[in-house]
């Protein structure tokens, strides 16, 4: 979804677990962090559903720029599409999403 990339795996704990990793070209620490609370929140609302999923979302180049509704709809959109691909395929290693 443009300036990420997303792997999800079924989890294999009762919740699922969540690794942001944004490098210094994401933006500086403020953005990092800001990015992080959003993807945090979007992740929340996966275990609301009950939905157990291990998430390792990557920041590919310079998101400063984007609005924080941007960034929030992509990582909505994101976490949905790899908790949707794992349903469909039922238990399996690592899958890219996005």
């Amino acid at each position: 979804m443009g300036s990420w990339t997303a792997y999800a795996a079924p989890s294999g704990s009762s919740d699922g677990r969540l690794i942001v990793a944004l490098g210094r070209s994401a933006g500086g620490a403020v953005t990092r962090s800001r990015v992080r609370r959003l993807a945090r929140d979007a992740f929340n609302l996966l275990r609301d559903k009950k939905i157990e999923i291990d998430l390792l979302l990557m920041a590919r180049g310079d998101i400063r720029n984007q609005s924080r509704r941007d960034i929030r709809k992509t990582l909505q959109r994101l976490m949905t599409r790899g908790a949707e691909a794992l349903g469909r395929r039922g238990p399996a290693q690592d899958d890219p999403v996005g």
